[in-house]
């Protein structure tokens, strides 16, 4: 017997991705980036880096349907996007790959631990933004991006209007999606 709330009940876990949410997911980490890319705008720096587009769809496939889905999104927005607009830049390529899987990865396990927490997405991206300097300043893995705790203060400041975007989408995903929590494994 169904029951009208079960269709409503909280997940416990995340959705299975079928190929038609993995297209859409992975048609959305490239539109949005795009479209980011070619409003108007004449900043130093690009758009979205103030915005942070390439971590929304990434939120999503990580809230939605877990670390796989969110890593495979989350990898596959730069490179599409560099392909097609040139951005993000080269030398930014491989930092950001790392940042947001970094991000799927946290918001994945945040969302199964702390389900309600809506403030997790802007929590997780700070997250991988200190992995990534901790890394550069260890071994400067990503090559010439500047001197990490500068680039990391530039990154934060420069993205407030995203972190705000990233806060508003989870909190969205929160009210419209809850989940339980389930125990560490």
């Amino acid at each position: 017997m169904n029951s009208p709330l079960a269709a409503t009940a909280p997940q416990a876990t995340f959705k299975p991705a079928g190929v038609r949410e993995t297209v859409v997911l992975l048609a959305v980490a490239w539109l949005v980036p795009f479209a980011v890319h070619l409003a108007p705008w004449s900043g130093e720096r690009p758009l979205g880096a103030h915005l942070l587009p390439m971590f929304w769809a990434t939120l999503v496939a990580a809230y939605l349907f877990g670390a796989r889905l969110g890593v495979v999104v989350g990898l596959f927005a730069p490179v599409v996007n560099l392909l097609f607009t040139g951005l993000p830049a080269w030398k930014f390529l491989s930092v950001l790959s790392v940042e947001l899987t970094i991000f799927a990865l946290f918001v994945a396990a945040g969302a199964r631990r702390w389900p309600r927490f809506w403030a997790l997405a802007p929590l997780a991206y700070l997250a991988a933004k200190t992995v990534t300097t901790a890394l550069q300043a260890a071994v400067g893995i990503f090559g010439d991006i500047g001197a990490p705790l500068a680039f990391f203060a530039q990154s934060v400041v420069g993205g407030a209007a995203g972190l705000v975007v990233l806060l508003g989408l989870h909190a969205a995903l929160v009210r419209l999606y809850p989940k339980t929590a389930t125990p560490a494994a």
